[in-house]
């Protein structure tokens, strides 16, 4: 496997780590559950280990993946209309951090969240199993290796 993969940018390919690919997606393990904050989240509890299957592994890898795409459009999206200013932080679980952003881009970030959820039901996950597995990831080392395995698989 090469250390790194090619991004296609202003006509310009530039070669990013895998190690950088993978932190991008841990954004996504701390974005989409209801609390980025492990310690702060007593609504979600986390998953028994040995409930958890290689193809739901596979399978939220996947939706990770989807995920993240509509992330990146919809942040950008976003930034271009609030002219580089501070983005709030922006939870799909809870409205209100919706109703920070101005009301010229909430409509995005609505769509955005929408979006995620649509894409982590086609891969077999309502929101909360989906949070769950987030949340039981950032307490368990070894789930997050395995799930970084499969998402380096999965984007050879």
């Amino acid at each position: 496997m090469p250390d790194s993969m090619p991004i296609q940018a202003r006509s310009q390919t530039y070669r990013i780590p895998w190690t950088s690919c993978i932190a991008a997606l841990a954004v996504i393990l701390s974005g989409c559950a209801s609390n980025s904050n492990p310690e702060a989240t007593p609504s979600i509890s986390p998953l028994p280990a040995e409930t958890i299957t290689e193809e739901d592994i596979k399978n939220y890898a996947k939706a990770l993946l989807a995920i993240e795409g509509s992330r990146q459009t919809a942040f950008s999206e976003i930034q271009q209309q609030m002219n580089q200013e501070q983005i709030p932080s922006i939870t799909c679980t809870q409205p209100d951090s919706l109703k920070e952003l101005p009301s010229d881009v909430q409509g995005i970030a609505v769509n955005y969240c929408n979006t995620a959820k649509e894409l982590g039901e086609s891969q077999g996950f309502s929101m909360a199993q989906f949070n769950a597995m987030t949340y039981t990831a950032q307490l368990d080392p070894d789930l997050q290796r395995q799930i970084q395995n499969e998402l380096i698989r999965l984007q050879r």
